[in-house]
């Protein structure tokens, strides 16, 4: 069975050939499509296109965005030269972090989750401990959570 860190490595290269492909079809797409309705827009777009990139071409059209369509393929293609697939992770914590403690939690982030992108937040209100989010793990070791637990288990007493 193959760990995240190798479904990651397994992955992509179809992620890499997906996100060519939609930049070459939006990017040779954008000239056709420009200034049109979205039925005149959907008449003369390639039957091959992939289905997401033509429904994302439409809704451009219909939003009246195709002028953005070229800085968008260009996007695409920056992502997949910069290689990046970083995972953003937020760390929030009651007071502000020093650079030591950053540095920590930014090591440690990076050893369980591989590349990451960490950006750091402040909320008074948490009392103490930190909320680290990682993609869709929330991991709330907050003062202000603990409360609520104990609280939660005095009510049910």
């Amino acid at each position: 069975m193959a760990t995240t860190i190798d479904a990651r490595a397994l992955a992509s290269p179809l992620v890499e050939a997906l996100l060519t492909t939609a930049a070459e079809q939006i990017r040779a797409a954008a000239p056709r499509i420009a200034g049109l309705s979205p039925s005149d827009a959907a008449a003369v777009l390639p039957a091959d296109l992939l289905p997401q990139v033509r429904n994302f071409l439409l809704t451009m059209a219909k939003e009246g965005l195709t002028g953005e369509l070229n800085a968008v393929a260009a996007a695409l293609q920056s992502y997949l030269e910069a290689g990046s697939r970083a995972i953003d992770a937020s760390v929030t914590s009651a007071i502000e972090l020093s650079s030591e403690q950053k540095e920590r939690i930014t090591n440690e982030l990076r050893q369980r989750y591989g590349d990451v992108h960490v950006t750091y937040h402040v909320d008074p209100t948490l009392i103490g401990g930190l909320i680290i989010r990682v993609g869709d793990q929330v991991l709330d070791n907050s003062l202000r959570a603990r409360l609520s637990a104990i609280q939660r288990v005095l009510q049910a007493s």
